[in-house]
């Protein structure tokens, strides 16, 4: 499949091109404690990074077309309530094209000093820029490029060099990943690309580890040697030394499972990361569904679990971090189950890969009854507070960015969600009921309304490990648990898209 420029701009445009086909019949789920709605210039805004700087937020995003027709970048900082307070713009100096920050990573803080990734609208070249405490510039670098296409990931300091990884579109029309290394005042050291012809490579995430940094790859599947195929990709994790040279080099057989990669975190010796089920390309790229997935250090599944109900182009994950309490934290956006609205996400899940809570905003819904939203950076403040950006649709090609805030208990506009999430639980336990809890031998799993068909129930230790797994076929099942041993675990009942309910239980003498 060739792809042009056009091509990939397009993915990053799917939102706004595809937003005809969106209505809205009603608002979705809870607010959040504060939803702030930033519109800068009375220009498209855009939200695309978050760091926390103190008591105050430092946010990054996108501005549409000034009096000169060119669209820009920005930098601006608010306080916890979402106050924004000093903030700069920025565009191409040569006011030659449109200045964009590609990506929800290129953003790097360090010593009150600012470093920004990014790249432009129609020239293949990509630009550095560097700020103090103040946003003042302390250098720009433009390096031109022979590509097609490049854009920047991930930005990654190591060793005092700053590493900028993503991909490029070279003449032939192949993807490949594409690594930079520069020194901290923006001048080069090297620059290389890794791939192959027969398929497309793009570098999506980064983490430091083991003396060099592990990249991880989004790569085409391709089923002949001479056909190319770009429907459908693989994961692969492929780890340099500082000079670029390659140490391993892993990836993922074609299961059908995962396809586009997005964030990675390590946590212990494991390795966690958001992608796409596989699927399809579409016009604008292989941007189907969402999951996450955890795997050892040898890369052995721990857990693979979606989040992307229903399966369609409008749900994904944005970003995902660590939280203070052990939990991971992801944006993203889901699209109802009528296929008529999509609303902003926020969730908090467990590392066994039970979700804790999730948060739905639908941002702006328009007179004639549209809302779409898309959720990109997340942070969490030391008191727990977890502050999340991305943009809400105002009209064609016109977005306003929007500021999430939820607090460490899920309090929202001034009422716990307490309430809300408990209300959900007891609406799920009437549909599926388990007992008794705890347990000795046997676990009932009863469903009060028809068992949807190819449904199966898996049963996971506390470190996120399979240890049963079945199918269910009755309204009402009984579970042997007799080789068990005595303990916490985890239960989670599904069908072959959605997940029905998620327990926990505890099996004793």
């Amino acid at each position: 499949m060739v792809k042009s420029k056009e091509y990939i701009i397009g993915v990053r445009k799917l939102i706004s091109i595809l937003m005809s086909f969106l209505t809205i019949s009603s608002l979705l789920g809870q607010s959040s404690e504060f939803n702030r709605k930033i519109f800068l210039e009375k220009r498209s805004t855009i939200l695309r990074n978050i760091i926390l700087d103190g008591d105050s937020l430092l946010i990054t995003g996108e501005i549409g077309r000034d009096s000169l027709g060119l669209q820009g970048f920005f930098i601006l900082r608010t306080d916890s309530t979402g106050k924004i307070g000093s903030k700069r713009y920025f565009r191409d100096p040569l006011l030659m094209d449109q200045a964009l920050l590609s990506g929800r990573q290129p953003f790097y803080f360090n010593n009150k000093n600012i470093i920004l990734a990014g790249n432009f609208l129609y020239k293949s070249d990509h630009f550095i820029l560097g700020l103090n405490e103040n946003n003042d510039s302390i250098f720009y670098k433009v390096y031109p490029g022979s590509y097609l296409v490049r854009l920047t990931e991930s930005l990654i300091r190591y060793n005092e060099a700053l590493y900028l990884i993503g991909f490029v579109q070279t003449q032939n029309f192949d993807l490949d990943v594409f690594i930079q290394k520069i020194d901290t005042i923006g001048n080069k050291i090297w620059e290389k690309t890794y791939g192959i012809p027969s398929r497309d490579e793009t570098g999506r995430a980064a983490i430091i580890e083991d003396d060099g940094l592990t990249v991880m790859i989004s790569e085409s599947y391709d089923p002949t040697p001479t056909i190319k195929n770009d429907t459908r990709y693989w994961i692969r994790f492929m780890h340099i030394d500082t000079s670029g040279s390659i140490i391993r080099d892993w990836k993922e057989e074609v299961t059908n499972h995962e396809g586009w990669a997005g964030t990675l975190l390590k946590y212990n010796d494991d390795y966690i990361y958001t992608t796409n089920t596989i699927g399809q390309e579409t016009n604008f790229g292989p941007v189907v569904g969402g999951e996450i997935v955890r795997r050892d250090s040898s890369f052995n599944i721990v857990w693979r679990k979606q989040y992307g109900v229903p399966d369609s182009q409008f749900t994904g994950l944005g970003d995902m971090v660590l939280s203070r309490d052990g939990h991971l934290l992801v944006t993203g956006q889901n699209v109802d189950s009528s296929m008529n609205f999509n609303a902003a996400r926020i969730m908090k899940i467990c590392l066994d890969g039970s979700v804790q809570c999730e948060i739905r905003d639908t941002g702006i819904a328009l007179p004639n009854g549209q809302s779409l939203n898309l959720m990109e950076g997340i942070v969490e403040s030391e008191s727990g507070s977890i502050y999340a950006v991305g943009y809400t649709y105002k009209n064609a090609n016109f977005y306003e960015g929007l500021l999430l805030k939820i607090n460490k208990d899920g309090c929202i506009d001034t009422i716990c969600t307490t309430t809300a999430i408990e209300d959900q639980i007891h609406l799920e336990e009437d549909k599926v009921l388990l007992y008794p809890n705890p347990t000795r031998d046997e676990l009932t799993i009863q469903f009060s309304d028809e068992i949807p068909k190819n449904t199966f129930v898996s049963i996971y230790d506390t470190y996120g490990r399979e240890l049963m797994s079945s199918h269910l076929y009755e309204s009402k099942n009984i579970l042997d648990l007799s080789g068990l041993p005595n303990g916490v675990y985890m239960l989670q009942i599904s069908d072959e898209k959605h997940l029905i309910a998620t327990r926990k239980f505890i099996k004793k003498e």
